[in-house]
């Protein structure tokens, strides 16, 4: 199912963004079409499905951007990428666990859980070629501009997207939204201390909207609560050390 965040971002997600893809699928409706992320594998016919529901084909898709390479958001980008002849956009840190040049590291302090037989089976991805490596700062013609925001942590080449003129920051899985704010999973985060800062650093920005890769977008004093939950970690981590 899709839900309407602003007039041309829809946003995919079954409840809490937590069932049929296991993370949120973002639709920007410009002149082309651009997906952001692209769920656990096994979901290309519903992603096109719904594509289709709002009146456009798989051809109109342009653009796959990748917040980080979690298999909750690569799933399907192979298929995707086939299906659609998209360019792949990303950051060259994330980029050879999703090429394949690197094999996507497991949970830390989990490793039996990776090898669970069915939670194995959604970790395996498909490899997909980047074709556009994107870098802190740059810009992106989509939607009268997006911003590429690099904030590593989660991952090393975790990134936003702000999307000025829209007010709207897409988080990847720098936050989740859930239930409630909080930081992502503490074994599939690669460095927590930097995770913060980059909180931080997405606090700094000016945005009215937040979308999230699991759970619901955060409309309301959006800016005011992710720079409370920003000042708290530094605060929290500043008493750790």
């Amino acid at each position: 199912m899709s839900m309407l965040v602003t007039e041309r971002i829809y946003q995919f997600s079954s409840v809490s963004g937590a069932g049929l893809w296991g993370g949120n699928v973002f639709l920007l409706a410009g002149n082309e079409l651009t997906l952001v992320d692209t769920g656990y594998r096994g979901g290309t016919k519903r992603i096109l499905k719904e594509v289709g529901r709002l009146g456009y084909y798989p051809s109109d898709i342009a653009n796959i951007i990748i917040t980080h390479h979690h298999a909750d958001h690569v799933g399907n980008l192979a298929a995707l990428k086939l299906a659609t002849q998209a360019k792949v956009i990303t950051h060259p840190a994330d980029a050879p666990y999703i090429d394949g040049r690197l094999p996507p590291p497991g949970p830390a302090g989990l490793r039996w859980l990776s090898k669970a037989v069915p939670l194995r089976r959604l970790w395996t991805t498909t490899p997909a070629a980047v074709d556009m490596p994107v870098n802190d700062g740059d810009q992106l013609p989509i939607l009268d501009g997006i911003k590429v925001v690099h904030t590593p942590g989660h991952t090393p080449g975790s990134i936003c997207l702000w999307l000025k003129h829209q007010r709207l920051i897409i988080t990847g899985d720098l936050l989740a939204n859930r239930f409630r704010l909080s930081l992502p999973s503490k074994p599939f985060t690669a460095d927590m201390a930097q995770e913060i800062r980059s909180i931080a650093k997405l606090a700094s920005l000016d945005f009215d909207i937040v979308c999230f890769g699991h759970g619901s977008p955060l409309v309301d004093k959006a800016h005011p609560t992710i720079v409370n939950f920003a000042e708290r970690l530094e605060g929290k981590h500043q008493r750790v050390h």
